[in-house]
């Protein structure tokens, strides 16, 4: 069998790129699914949870307070560095980060009363190996929640984003294929094919805003993997082009504030 094709963002540099100013900006945003994941799991007191492409701990650290213990996992080194900073911070000691493979994952057949991978699983190269993994760490009538976004078409900021970077940079790769399990019968279909039973999906839909159009688009250039990755490689030339990015959302949207519904899907399934 091929190995599956990796894409920019199934490389840890891209999140390593992000992961200060992730934390500082996106993190906020990125809790609200993370509870709306771990409330339709329905954990009881005293779980065992893993993490899978953890971050900085966004799951990870709202799990903890009623968890057993919860152990964490990403390939972005900065990630796991930060989650252990947050955790330190917040005096939390039920929380094991370590840096590993979600294709490959360092723990006992079983481990886990429930295991969550937000936003990340999406991007592996190999999603059946990760659903499969997932599986395998799960008690029997375990909890699997995985999170995936809506396509961009029904975001129009993050649309016009991504059409603007296209045409300011038409041989880029980046927006030109479908949202990864973007639709509820992908996810169901990739969970059912790797064992998981009773597979259900939901719909989330959480609210960005930003007092202005200025502060949105430096902050995707800061916490938008593609993006960030993007600036790093093309150095000063980025410049220009960004300038004529936001140019074209301005003559769109305005300069002032912005909002956004950013809808998502949450998979679940038991083991």
């Amino acid at each position: 069998m091929s190995t599956p094709p990796r894409g920019p963002l199934a490389e840890p540099l891209p999140w390593n790129l992000v992961s200060q100013d992730y934390a500082l900006e996106a993190l906020p945003q990125f809790e609200k699914y993370a509870s709306a994941a771990l409330r339709v799991a329905g954990l009881r007191p005293g779980a065992r949870v893993l993490d899978v492409a953890t971050g900085p701990g966004t799951l990870a650290l709202l799990a903890a307070p009623t968890a057993e213990t919860v152990e964490a996992i990403d390939f972005a080194s900065d990630m796991i560095a930060l989650l252990q900073q947050r955790a330190t911070k917040a005096g939390v000691k039920n929380v094991h980060a370590r840096v590993g493979d979600g294709q490959a994952l360092p723990y006992a057949d079983g481990a886990f009363d429930a295991a969550f991978s937000l936003f990340g699983l999406i991007f592996f190269p190999d999603r059946a190996r990760g659903f499969s993994e997932l599986k395998r760490v799960l008690a029997p009538g375990g909890v699997a929640v995985i999170s995936t976004w809506r396509p961009f078409s029904e975001v129009p900021l993050l649309e016009a984003v991504m059409l603007a970077l296209a045409e300011q940079l038409p041989d880029l790769p980046f927006g030109k294929s479908k949202a990864p399990l973007g639709e509820a019968d992908e996810i169901i279909a990739e969970m059912s094919a790797a064992g998981f039973r009773d597979v259900r999906v939901e719909r989330v839909e959480e609210q960005m805003q930003t007092p202005d159009l200025a502060s949105f688009w430096g902050s995707m250039e800061r916490t938008m993997a593609p993006v960030v990755l993007l600036r790093k490689k093309m150095g000063a030339a980025w410049a220009p082009v960004s300038a004529r990015i936001f140019a074209s959302l301005e003559a769109r949207f305005g300069a002032g504030a912005q909002s956004a519904t950013m809808p998502a899907l949450l998979g679940i399934g038991r083991a």
